[in-house]
């Protein structure tokens, strides 16, 4: 049985973030899972701590086998989501929860709805999805606030001179060779001019999108925010493989292909999540302070995804203190950041081993074109060393 946990939320967040971070905002998680899968080797006897977003990071970690998983998220139409999943997994067969989840025919949500997936769901998630059923019922990935700005991104690359048949033809392209050559003839002359620039310098856009004003500011402030995204986007379309990328399938076509999905959704994988449901706590909170509920040295591998981003530097300090308290001998950790550069507070990085190579060999082959660094990090078991990779 799937346990539900709600902390109490901090009143002092500011209005822009109330605003921002309202409702669900990440119809579908930006982290690739290849570059966690690697870097945490999540497995039987692991405790994983994870932040939810739109549930599929931590139903990829289910998919590992760990003992724990505990998926954590300050938005609770996040979790709302996380738990629709998890009532999918334990009351529907895999090519029901496959149409509901991968938008493949949505519309079925509405026959299991009230039957099998709202007893499964905690009285905040029944109440969520008993108004906002519809955008399950319609196809998850045009609503929220991403699948807006995704639509937006639809809506434009026609009029810029993009075609629809050459967007089908780039995804289907199986060497780096036919994708630089496809990209640099038809892509980047069309792509990278006033109305994309705009577009990317728009606040508003931005926070459709998910980042949060502290984020923004971050990199917009470093490396300026077109800049920033036409070098990320420019890397995936030509150094990292198109075929399996459904990140960018999503965002330009609207829909996944064929099976190349996140993990959590392929039939393969589909009775281990089934199996291992009663491993899973739903937090509705912030990070340290639940944190700071559990016992010490209790947890094992950790997914912070890029929360450091729209934390103060105080904010992230504490927060790191709160993950190395809970943190058990030679834990792991990875977080990502938008900005390029985004080290550890120095009382942090001292009591760290960095793991450089790997961190810089997984961000390579990032499909998802959403951030600048990738860090991994082990609990050192020795707190009074140089802090250096291995």
């Amino acid at each position: 049985m799937v346990r539900v946990v709600d902390m109490p939320v901090p009143e002092d967040r500011s209005l822009m973030e109330r605003i921002v971070f309202h409702g669900i905002v990440f119809n579908m998680s930006w982290e690739d899972p290849e570059m966690d899968r690697r870097a945490l080797r999540v497995g039987p006897g692991d405790t994983v701590v994870s932040i939810s977003s739109a549930g599929c990071n931590p139903l990829n970690f289910l998919c590992q086998n760990p003992d724990k998983l505990i998926t954590i998220d300050g938005n609770p139409a996040q979790n709302a989501m996380v738990e629709l999943k998890l009532a999918g997994i334990k009351t529907l067969d895999h090519a029901t929860f496959f149409d509901i989840f991968a938008a493949r025919g949505p519309s079925v949500v509405s026959k299991v709805y009230r039957s099998r997936l709202r007893p499964n769901l905690s009285p905040r998630s029944r109440a969520f999805w008993d108004r906002n059923l519809w955008m399950a019922h319609r196809g998850l990935y045009d609503f929220g606030k991403m699948g807006i700005a995704a639509r937006i991104v639809r809506f434009i690359l026609p009029l810029i001179g993009i075609s629809k048949k050459h967007i089908e033809e780039f995804f289907e392209l199986r060497s780096l060779d036919e994708q630089e050559a496809m990209y640099r003839k038809y892509v980047e002359p069309r792509l990278w001019g006033p109305v994309v620039q705009r577009l990317c310098e728009s606040r508003w856009f931005m926070y459709l999108c998910g980042v949060h004003p502290r984020q923004l500011d971050l990199v917009d402030g470093r490396h300026g925010i077109y800049a920033y995204v036409k070098e990320r986007i420019e890397y995936v379309l030509t150094k990292v493989p198109i075929y399996d990328n459904y990140f960018l399938s999503v965002t330009a076509t609207g829909r996944f292909r064929n099976n190349r999905v996140p993990p959590y959704l392929l039939e393969e994988n589909f009775e281990t999540l089934r199996n291992n449901l009663d491993r899973v706590t739903v937090v509705n909170g912030w990070l340290g302070p639940y944190l700071d509920t559990l016992e010490a040295g209790s947890v094992n591998k950790f997914n912070l995804l890029d929360i450091f981003d729209w934390m103060t530097p105080e904010l992230f300090e504490g927060t790191l203190e709160s993950v190395l308290r809970v943190a058990a001998p030679e834990a792991k950790l990875i977080y990502r950041s938008g900005s390029y550069e985004l080290p550890p507070p120095p009382s942090i990085r001292k009591r760290l081993r960095h793991h450089a190579e790997l961190s810089k060999e997984l961000l390579a082959i990032d499909r998802s074109a959403t951030y600048g660094s990738f860090y991994v990090f082990s609990l050192k078991d020795d707190t009074n060393g140089d802090g250096q990779a291995m």
